[in-house]
């Protein structure tokens, strides 16, 4: 498997994870927070004080 396929198929599944966890945030409401990592990124999925969910990119 070449570079440009290893990288693309990191990607799809950086996403995948990202909407499995959103998926696990809204059945579960105690959890606070989920960080997700790629490259030189970090998605983390928060919770508010009214219990709303958010995405936050940053850069590394």
């Amino acid at each position: 498997m070449n570079k440009r396929q290893k990288k693309k198929q990191a990607y799809k599944q950086y996403m995948r994870d990202i909407f499995e966890g959103y998926e696990r945030m809204l059945e579960d409401p105690k959890l606070p927070e989920l960080t997700f990592p790629y490259l030189k990124e970090i998605t983390i999925l928060s919770r508010d004080s009214e219990g709303k969910i958010h995405f936050t990119t940053k850069e590394v």
